[in-house]
């Protein structure tokens, strides 16, 4: 059994494998040095950052029970505390109505309000979605015109770096799915209602940073038989009649082929295709057309303790280069080496051919300490560069047209039996670290059937619907 991709998915289809003894022999191809994918740290003078700002929680019991096991003592539950910043003034996020008035003014809320109730009786006239809405129409059904402007959509375009109207509904729904505009409102007047969460109040975190869990998974797949092999870069798989493969990988100067009798891959989808080759026009101009946000990732050290105590911070205007920041030693102690000391890091989103891809580490840092200063976060006096780490393709984009591609794609793939394709990147995913690990043990679970992919497409559309909590 052959796995492509050590990130949390892959690593939890392996797990499952060997745990369930579905097959003799599991061996994980991983391209980069490390494994993990987006569930690693970066180290930067002793200060601890992971890939992004990742929490323990999930909705999904099979994984809720799996953490709890791997994760043991380290666990540790977090007081999420998250703040926005909104027309040069800071505000708690999930908002408080007094707090959004001073930040929007009185006239404009209302305003808001008033586009709301305008156009909820024609809301309610809609009785079917089409598949072809736009994140702007189902955020402006859900909130009002006048709060989509204010807000929402502003930081749709400063994240997606494209008008709402481009961005499939499919973004919004996985956002809004516990209510619009009225049940906030419910929410900004009276915190303690009950209702669906769409925003953590309580996580949990591990000890030492989220690379913990993948040297825990590691570990656990290496204790059962399982073997990883890192710096590998498939290039090549040839299906055979039988519905096995022969995959060929890069190391170093060397080729590698390996015999399996089913594939489990993680692999981006375009990447996927141009290993397997010989796809239909159709196909390859549908994986042409799908496209990433890429990532940049800038570390500030920080001098003087801590600049503030939320996890999360987030900056939808344009007076700011990055959308987002996050504090490590908030999330825990473990991630900064000194009391006096902390880091500060700042996700900048951009596509390929856009200005901000071509800005060198000064200039991205350069911003970045302008933005902290103009924020008041710092001032510039207690600011070092510390680092920038650059991820070509983190987000996948739900254009208009994605669903219509991702159906010739997979269609395609349904083809070959013993290849199940799965995870954020195999399926064009913008999920959550906890939806990959159900994922990859979906995969594994798969095998088990006559046509395992078709058995495993079958649940695509549920993936799709996971609900993101912020």
């Amino acid at each position: 059994m052959l796995i492509l991709g050590g990130g949390v998915c892959g690593l939890a289809a392996a797990w499952r494998l060997l745990e369930q003894g579905c097959a003799a022999e599991v061996t994980i191809l991983e391209s980069a040095e490390k494994p993990g994918g987006l569930a690693r740290s970066l180290t930067i003078n002793g200060h601890l950052a992971d890939l992004g700002p990742h929490r323990i929680f999930t909705e999904l019991p099979d994984v809720q029970k799996f953490l709890e096991d791997l994760a043991g003592p380290d666990l540790v539950e977090v007081r999420r505390i998250s703040r926005m910043w909104l027309n040069g003034r800071w505000i708690e996020y999930p908002p408080k109505v007094f707090e959004v008035i001073g930040a929007l003014g009185v006239f404009k809320l209302a305003g808001a309000g008033a586009s709301f109730l305008a156009g909820k009786t024609a809301r309610t006239l809609r009785a079917a979605q089409s598949d072809r809405e736009s994140f702007e129409s189902v955020m402006v059904d859900a909130f009002g015109r006048g709060l989509y402007e204010l807000l929402v959509g502003r930081y749709a375009r400063k994240v997606w770096k494209v008008p709402g109207t481009e961005l499939h509904a499919d973004i919004a729904r996985v956002r809004v799915s516990a209510g619009g505009l009225d049940r906030m409102v419910r929410r900004l007047l009276n915190p303690n209602s009950s209702g669906p969460q769409t925003a953590l109040q309580k996580f949990h975190y591990i000890a030492g940073g989220v690379e913990g869990l993948v040297h825990k998974l590691v570990s656990g797949i290496e204790s059962r038989g399982g073997k990883l092999l890192l710096d590998r870069h498939v290039d090549r798989i040839d299906s055979r009649t039988d519905g096995s493969s022969c995959v060929t990988a890069k190391h170093g100067d060397s080729r590698e082929t390996y015999d399996a009798d089913a594939v489990i891959a993680t692999t981006p989808l375009p990447e996927l295709v141009g290993m397997i080759g010989n796809a239909p026009e159709t196909v390859t101009r549908a994986v042409g057309g799908m496209r990433y946000i890429a990532n940049f990732l800038v570390g500030i050290q920080i001098t003087g303790g801590r600049i503030s105590d939320a996890q999360w911070l987030y900056f939808p205007g344009e007076d700011t280069l990055f959308n987002r920041g996050y504090e490590p030693r908030n999330f825990h102690d473990s991630m900064t080496p000194d009391e006096d000391k902390s880091l500060i890091v700042l996700e900048v989103t951009c596509h390929r051919d856009d200005a901000n891809w071509n800005l060198s580490d000064e200039g991205l840092t350069t911003a970045c300490i302008d933005g902290l200063v103009a924020t008041g976060l710092a001032t510039r006096d207690r600011c070092t560069p510390g680092f920038v780490h650059r991820i070509p393709g983190t987000y996948p984009l739900y254009d208009l047209e994605y669903r219509e591609r991702m159906d010739a794609v997979l269609g395609w793939l349904r083809e070959f039996p013993r290849l199940v394709v799965t995870g954020r990147q195999g399926l064009f995913l913008h999920n959550n670290m906890d939806h990959s690990m159900h994922m990859g043990f979906r995969a594994a679970e798969s095998l088990a059937e006559a046509h395992p992919s078709a058995s495993h497409y079958e649940e695509i559309r549920r993936f799709q619907q996971f609900r993101i909590v912020d």
